[in-house]
């Protein structure tokens, strides 16, 4: 054999090795880094480094987010029916139906506080796919609300993601928190003043009460 051939045999398998190589990354991106009791927020999962115009796209991801259950809320409310909670978006720019067919089939469950699954599945060609497919775009986009102080971390299990074959795609990822700040006493004083005028009505008329009882007693004595 040749040496050209050798060089080119050489550098079709380092191309092969990159290609196996690259894995995807998905990134968890809160709205906001911190927040208070009681209000909402927007949490994206991002994947990127897809390839552009070419394989590999992505057809199909299987995710568990994770949050702390105490801290964090998710309203589960799916007032359409359509399986999938009000406060979660999956695939909101459609690139896993990328002729916007109604080829793919979506789906969120909270498993449990804070374990919330999310799953995607497109029937677009694999060409259309490696075609047509951002490299980069949001797999789903939930509102959650702050429940109580404290720290969350926000996190990701995969279960499955697939590349425009059915493959397994490799990924790497990139996890977050949120601080949800202040105490739970904060509102406390506002109740104590919302108390106030009926603690100093009900200590006047003990003092009242009390003078009239004094004023019986001298009676009685004369």
């Amino acid at each position: 054999m040749s040496i050209n051939r050798v060089t080119s045999l050489l550098a079709v398998l380092a191309l092969l090795a990159s290609a196996f190589s690259q894995a995807a990354l998905i990134s968890i991106v809160p709205s906001q880094s911190a927040v208070l009791p009681g209000q909402s927020f927007t949490v994206d999962i991002i994947i990127d480094q897809l390839a552009p115009g070419g394989a590999p796209s992505l057809s199909a991801f299987d995710l568990v987010f994770v949050f702390n259950g105490v801290s964090l809320g998710l309203d589960s409310t799916d007032t359409d029916a359509n399986g999938i909670p009000d406060d979660v978006i999956i695939d909101p720019t459609g690139q896993l139906d990328v002729f916007g067919l109604g080829l793919n089939m979506q789906g969120a469950e909270l498993l449990a506080p804070g374990l919330l699954r999310i799953f995607g599945l497109s029937f677009d060609l694999p060409g259309d796919l490696d075609t047509f497919q951002s490299n980069s775009f949001v797999l789903a986009s939930l509102t959650l609300t702050a429940l109580a102080p404290g720290l969350s971390d926000l996190a990701l299990n995969i279960n499955g993601l697939a590349d425009g074959l059915g493959n397994t795609l490799s990924s790497q990822i990139i996890n977050a928190a949120i601080q949800v700040e202040g105490t739970a006493a904060i509102a406390e004083p506002h109740a104590l003043l919302l108390m106030l005028p009926g603690l100093l009505f009900l200590s006047s008329i003990r003092r009242i009460a009390s003078g009239q009882s004094a004023k019986t007693k001298t009676i009685f004595r004369v």
